[in-house]
């Protein structure tokens, strides 16, 4: 071996050595940037986080306030109800009394009809046994109606 070889193969072997330090610096500057670039994504990513936890923390507080709402109402809600139940069975109750007192009434009604329908027949001037006939009345009843009626139209 000449001593010209041992430079040249120091000379290829420093270059050799800068090559691959060039090459190791190349590759540790990209991977630097890509971590810097994860690293920004990180920090996007934790705000983004920080972000939606707030949002989720507002749409809970809503929610629990439309769900206090929701209960309230529902509570007044079944009160109105029960009052509301409470005031029909009333008023039906009124209404049946009602119905009675409207059926009493009739009934006491009917035999006035008769009479009535007696005055409005003399008024058109029927006779005794028309009338007696008519109404279903006896005879001295409409013998009496008949006088009656006769005195207020005189008067």
């Amino acid at each position: 071996m000449s001593l010209l070889a041992v430079p040249i193969i120091a000379v290829l072997a420093l270059f050799l050595v800068l090559i691959l330090s060039i090459l190791g610096l190349i590759s540790f500057n990209r991977v630097k940037t890509r971590i810097a670039l994860l690293d920004l994504q990180v920090q996007s990513n934790n705000m983004q986080v920080n972000e939606l936890q707030g949002q989720n923390a507002k749409i809970q507080q809503t929610l629990d306030g439309m769900l206090e709402t929701y209960e309230q109402s529902s509570m007044e809600n079944a009160q109105v109800s029960k009052q509301l139940e409470h005031r029909i069975k009333v008023l039906q109750q009124q209404f049946i009394e009602q119905q009675q007192a409207l059926t009493q009434w009739q009934e006491s009604q009917g035999q006035d009809k008769f009479y009535n329908r007696a005055f409005k027949l003399a008024a058109k001037g029927a006779d005794i046994d028309e009338i007696i006939s008519e109404c279903e009345l006896p005879r001295a009843e409409v013998e009496m109606l008949l006088s009656v009626y006769q005195q207020r139209t005189r008067s």
